[in-house]
């Protein structure tokens, strides 16, 4: 019984590790280089900052955009992708400190007292 919690544990953590991994690495999908070339193009007198956020994907679309309907899409698939892999993390972030939890209370319960 004490090998199925250490077995739980690993798995948790292993889960906790990936979640954190995905958080701190994630972030808003990059923009295609000829868009971002473009939006940098239009917002050099705006200043460094508004020329580095030409890098996400939804910024520099709603900068270059021509028509209306096909910025929308484009935005809208981009905040999508970012939205489903944070909730991914944080659900593998929730689910691997429960089974890190529950394994370490399953092997304390198994110990010899």
């Amino acid at each position: 019984m004490k090998k199925n919690a250490l077995v739980l544990s690993v798995v948790g953590i292993v889960m906790t590790i990936s979640a954190v991994v995905m958080l701190l690495t994630g972030g808003p999908p990059k923009a295609d280089p000829a868009v971002t070339a473009q939006c940098q193009q239009r917002m050099s007198d705006q200043g460094a900052e508004m020329m580095k956020r030409c890098d996400e994907a939804a910024f520099a679309t709603a900068m270059t955009a021509t028509d209306a309907n096909t910025a929308a899409r484009a935005i809208s698939a981009a905040n999508n992708a970012e939205i489903g892999g944070n909730a991914l993390a944080m659900f593998l972030l929730g689910l691997g400190i429960v089974l890190t939890i529950g394994g370490v209370i399953a092997s304390r319960r198994n110990r010899p007292m």
